[in-house]
C-alpha cells in the first residue's frame, strides 16, 4: 500500500537531488576550512590571470606611452602603482570570497541535514513495513446457516 507521507518524503528527496544534490555533495566532501581555502586559491589564480591580461592589454594599447616612460625612467613608478592597486583589489576580493564561501558552506550543511532527516524518515517507513506481519492467514469460512466449514 502506498503511503502519502512516504511519497511526500521521496518527492522532497528527489527535488533536493535534482536541484542542489550534485554541488552540495561535492562541497560536503571538504571541511569548512579546506573549502574556504580552496575557493580563495581559485580566486587568487583567477585574479593573477586577470591582472596579467589587464596590464598586458593596457601596455599594448598604450605602447607609445610605455616606451616614453621607459626612456624617462617612470616605468618603475607606474609598475609600483599598478602592483599597489592589485594588492588592494586582491585583499578586498579575498575577504569577500572568504565570507561568501563560508556562508555557502553553512547553507550546504543545512540542506544536507534536512536531506539526512528525510532519509532517516524514509528508513523508518521501510523498517515499519518490514516489521508488519504480511504472512497470509486462513480465515474460517461459514456456511449460509452460520456453521464453520473445515478446510
Amino acid at each position: 500500500m502506498i503511503s502519502e507521507e512516504k511519497v511526500k518524503i521521496m518527492t522532497e528527496i528527489a527535488k533536493y537531488e535534482k536541484n542542489y544534490g550534485r554541488t552540495d555533495f561535492r562541497v560536503n566532501r571538504y571541511k569548512k576550512k579546506d573549502y574556504v581555502r580552496f575557493e580563495t586559491i581559485k580566486m587568487s589564480v583567477c585574479m593573477i590571470f586577470a591582472f596579467l591580461i589587464f596590464t598586458g592589454a593596457i601596455c599594448i594599447f598604450q605602447i607609445d606611452q610605455v616606451i616614453m616612460n621607459l626612456k624617462e625612467g617612470k616605468l618603475f613608478l607606474m609598475a609600483a602603482v599598478l602592483i599597489v592597486l592589485y594588492i588592494i583589489v586582491y585583499v578586498i576580493y579575498l575577504q569577500n570570497t572568504k565570507k561568501k564561501a563560508s556562508c555557502f558552506y553553512d547553507e550546504v550543511q543545512t540542506r544536507i541535514k534536512i536531506y539526512d532527516k528525510h532519509l532517516e524518515e524514509l528508513q523508518e517507513f521501510y523498517e515499519e513495513k518490514e516489521k508488519e506481519d504480511v504472512s497470509p492467514t486462513i480465515v474460517p469460512e461459514e456456511n449460509e446457516d452460520g456453521k464453520i466449514i473445515d478446510i
